[in-house]
């Protein structure tokens, strides 16, 4: 029997290229490339040992039966073997996700460990090949050898199945597609035998398994060149699964953005490269990682002195770093987490908690922690849930409070203020989750949700009927900043039939004072529209006068602690009578917030203040319990 070699000799160009690829690559995870590298060893062989029983096979009376019998027996040992790789690299990534009983990738090789069984006794039974007047035969249970492979095949794709909520829809479409690739040449193979084409369905199944799932582009950050988020994951299940504890720096650089403005994003990208690098040479590269940003983490054994690697840490980020003829030195907030008191399933929250936590705290702060943040970040993962389930729902839950009109003596406006009930820990402040929304980017769903909320009440109520001449709603920093804002705000609107002045956006201090030329336009497009404004929180900021100069605002709303100093303190007092006059000198109304009794009410209407708000009228109620307020109260005066 005359055997074509010619796909066998061209699966070891293959091979060439792997192992050139693998040896010129990085070593990210010990367990995958272990894998991998058997996957290759044993695939060489096979090809090798198939090239090899070719030519005895065609020639058999030359060798020694001995010889030709072995041979034959190790590449068929290797043709049951080597398809149990699907199986395992299913189970391999898999178990990167979360524990996979070891019980079922074992129970699925049983077809592979008979088959051996029946190939070391084909010695005997000449039941899989044999050798007579000096040629090769096939013999009767030949085919097992196919039908493992087949098993294995369809066991393959099962077992992706299987494990799809783990696996993930990609890896699960990427499983498939490489398991058909590697059975097209078996099945070709079985059908003309003399065409040998498992050793090419071998190499190509390494080859796309490989390149598909141990890329660089995935585990490599582009900018500098370290192990990214996706390589820390890696690292930390090979961690947990090895019971390997470690200790986690978690570095986020101070004022990074002003490094960019400074020495421009090539120029940060960089000194982001140079801190890399530093931080490789003390640490090695497998333990340096880009989380993502301005954040790095460094990974070190849990048994090492925390404090020395805290401070040689601190040495790299404080080095000198020359960038375009600048030298700038840099600063950072360091955290250090150990991986014996977090919870696999929720690293991410941990990391992202810890970096929020240190850079709350201040420049170049550096937190510790450990178990005792366990309840934060529980709440933080609670919040974030609800958050997600009302934007799911399509709804978010707003309340009202209603301002009163000094001169007319009756309601006349309400601000809507988003209210988010969180199972487990009841509601939350609004300054809490609107942090999280406009760190994880809802921000935008959520103000169009309140904005559709706000509304529908108006519609189906009728407000203006009882006096409510427009409802206030907030904008934050991150929403004022958006492009296209005014569209989203618009188009939200419209779709209610609502009149534009019936809505009055209240803008923050703080939004005002964090990028004023993109305000400015935002508001202009808005105002054009009939859209009118009120900055909130006046006095809890730096109290630029230029912000209310320069910006379209009808309306200031003076902080509730300004006005609470102002009632207990002579000087705040005063300062108070004259902000409220320099605002009327120049046409602008004035609500005070904070107010919670009649004296208070009193005192701030002798200084002329137009409007008032505070829990003396109402506490922020849901829209039922606003109507019954308002049908109540609309045609009173509030004495």
């Amino acid at each position: 029997m005359i055997f074509n070699i010619d796909f066998e000799i061209a699966s070891l160009v293959f091979a060439l290229v792997f192992i050139v690829t693998m040896i010129s690559k990085r070593d990210y995870d010990e367990y995958s490339r272990k894998a991998f590298m058997t996957y290759f060893v044993l695939g060489v062989i096979d090809v090798i040992l198939d090239i090899v029983t070719s030519y005895t096979d065609s020639f058999p009376d030359r060798y020694p039966i001995v010889l030709d019998y072995t041979l034959n027996t190790m590449f068929l040992i290797m043709q049951a073997v080597i398809p149990t790789f699907l199986i395992h690299y299913v189970y391999m990534k898999a178990s990167m996700v979360e524990d996979v009983s070891k019980e079922l990738f074992i129970g699925l090789t049983a077809p592979a460990a008979m088959t051996t069984l029946i190939l070391l006794t084909n010695g005997f039974t000449h039941a899989v090949f044999y050798f007579e007047d000096g040629e090769y035969y096939h013999g009767p249970i030949y085919m097992i050898v196919y039908g493992s492979a087949i098993f294995y095949f369809f066991a393959s794709i099962a077992l992706t199945f299987f494990l799809r909520d783990i696996l993930g829809k990609r890896q699960c479409q990427l499983n498939v597609i490489i398991t058909l690739t590697a059975f097209v040449p078996v099945g070709i193979q079985m059908l003309l035998q003399t065409v040998l084409l498992t050793g090419l369905a071998v190499m190509l199944f390494i080859f796309l398994m490989y390149f598909t799932n141990e890329s660089q582009m995935v585990y490599e950050d582009t900018v500098t060149d370290a192990l990214n988020r996706n390589a820390f994951l890696k690292h930390i299940n090979d961690s947990f699964r090895k019971k390997r504890d470690e200790n986690l720096f978690v570095i986020a650089l101070d004022n990074f953005k002003i490094v960019n403005e400074v020495v421009g994003i090539d120029g940060g990208n960089e000194i982001m490269i140079m801190l890399v690098d530093n931080l490789q040479e003390e640490y090695g590269v497998r333990n340096v990682f880009r989380w993502g940003g301005d954040v790095f983490i460094v990974t070190v054994p849990a048994e090492r002195e925390s404090s020395r690697d805290a401070e040689i840490i601190r040495r790299i980020i404080q080095m000198p770093y020359f960038v375009k003829s600048s030298m700038l030195e840099l600063g950072a907030c360091i955290c250090l987490l150990d991986t014996s008191d977090m919870d696999k399933d929720k690293i991410a929250w941990t990391i992202e908690f810890a970096v929020g936590k240190v850079k709350n705290k201040g420049k170049g702060s550096y937190v510790v922690i450990d178990k005792s943040i366990e309840q934060d970040i529980r709440r933080s993962v609670a919040i974030e849930q609800a958050i997600h389930n009302s934007i799911m729902n399509g709804s978010f839950e707003v309340h009202y409070q209603p301002i009163y009109d000094t001169a007319h003596k009756k309601i006349h406006s309400m601000e809507a203020l988003a209210r988010l009930n969180v199972p487990g820990f009841g509601y939350v402040s609004p300054e809490e989750f609107i942090r999280v929304a406009e760190k994880n980017g809802t921000i935008f769903q959520i103000g169009i949700l309140v904005i559709e909320e706000v509304c529908k009440f108006i519609k189906e109520y009728d407000l203006k009927k009882y006096g409510i001449e427009f409802v206030e709603i907030n904008l934050s920093v991150v929403q004022c900043m958006k492009e296209h804002i005014n569209t989203d705000i618009t188009e939200a609107i419209d779709k209610y039939g609502i009149p534009h002045d019936m809505i009055n956006l209240e803008i923050t201090e703080s939004a005002a004072g964090d990028s004023e030329e993109k305000l400015i336009r935002t508001m202009a497009q808005l105002a054009l529209s009939d859209f009118t404004f009120s900055l909130d929180d006046y006095g809890s900021g730096y109290s630029n006068i230029n912000y209310i100069v320069d910006l379209p605002f009808s309306i200031v709303k003076i902080d509730k602690y300004v006005v609470w100093a102002a009632l207990k303190d002579a000087s705040s007092r005063k300062i108070l009578e004259n902000t409220v006059k320099m605002f009327k000198d120049v046409h602008l109304q004035i609500v005070a917030e904070g107010v919670e009794d009649l004296d208070m009410a009193n005192i701030l209407i002798d200084m002329g203040v137009d409007y008032l708000q505070g829990y003396y009228y109402s506490k922020p109620v849901p829209k039922d319990k606003f109507v019954d307020f308002i049908r109540e109260k609309s045609y009173e005066k509030i004495s």
